[in-house]
């Protein structure tokens, strides 16, 4: 049984109870963003991925928006795919987080929508702080281009991942595994209404909770769950495309996960 913090996505990445999953932020389709979220820089010094609480399990997933064409020393080359390594591509992560890859052999091919899961618990030798990520991909055009990213795809961005003290993170994460065996939402990606599917073990008043990639509560229900499968519809209301991440619990702790809205 796994549980995720806020993130969540967090970035993510964010990002199933019982297994972690990559999600793709969907909104990036038919746009000239190439990431999400979107990394720091000096115009928006915001840190849009998750925080990660020490002691505390973390996702974030990361979607990369591949191109057909790139520039290159001034010149304008085609794109057939952009590979991430399996291991090591990843330099600054906080101790105790790691990544993989969907596909899992991270490669992305032009035209789709590659995704990394960040994820792990950060553990108690990190120092609270921002930590600055840099990716080491291959762009393979005409050649195969090694590049470091954001820096040298996109100058002056920057990715980081700010480690908290436990407890500090926008939601908790105390193990609910002994009252909640999952939960899941379908369709994911949607576009008004998805319906959230929860197997309770435990039955009770809980509370629903729906987050930005800023940590701001955006939604909140009650929810009374009986054991068994239980099932609600969320109605996403005015909220723009994007990706959310959503919680349910109650004072013993919390259980999250991510979804995706595209109209």
């Amino acid at each position: 049984m796994r549980k995720f913090a806020f993130f969540c996505l967090a970035l993510f990445s964010v990002v199933q109870v019982s297994a972690q999953t990559c999600v793709r932020d969907s909104s990036l389709i038919g746009t000239d963003t190439i990431v999400s979220p979107q990394p720091w820089t000096t115009e928006d010094p915001t840190i849009y991925t998750a925080p990660a609480c020490i002691n505390e399990p973390y996702t974030q997933s990361v979607t990369f928006n591949v191109p057909e064409t790139f520039t290159y020393l001034g010149t304008t080359v085609p794109v057939t795919k952009i590979t991430v390594a399996l291991t090591g591509a990843v330099t600054g992560l906080p101790d105790g987080l790691n990544y993989s890859c969907d596909p899992p052999n991270c490669e992305f091919n032009a035209n789709t929508l590659g995704c990394m899961l960040v994820s792990g618990t950060p553990t108690p030798n990190n120092t609270p702080g921002d930590k600055e990520l840099k990716i080491n991909v291959t762009v393979f055009s005409i050649i195969s281009i090694p590049l470091e990213f954001p820096g040298q795809v996109s100058p002056g961005q920057k990715y980081f991942i700010s480690v908290k003290n436990p407890g500090e993170c926008s939601v908790g994460t105390n193990d609910l595994s002994g009252q909640i065996a999952g939960i899941k939402n379908a369709p994911n990606p949607f576009g008004q209404f998805t319906s959230v599917i929860v197997e309770a073990i435990t039955g009770g008043q809980y509370t629903f909770e729906v987050y930005n990639l800023l940590g701001k509560k955006v939604q909140d229900q009650i929810i009374q769950l009986t054991p068994g499968s239980n099932q609600f519809t969320f109605d996403a209301g005015e909220l723009p495309n994007g990706t959310y991440f959503y919680a349910l619990g109650n004072r013993e702790g919390k259980i999250s996960n991510a979804f995706v809205i595209n109209r």
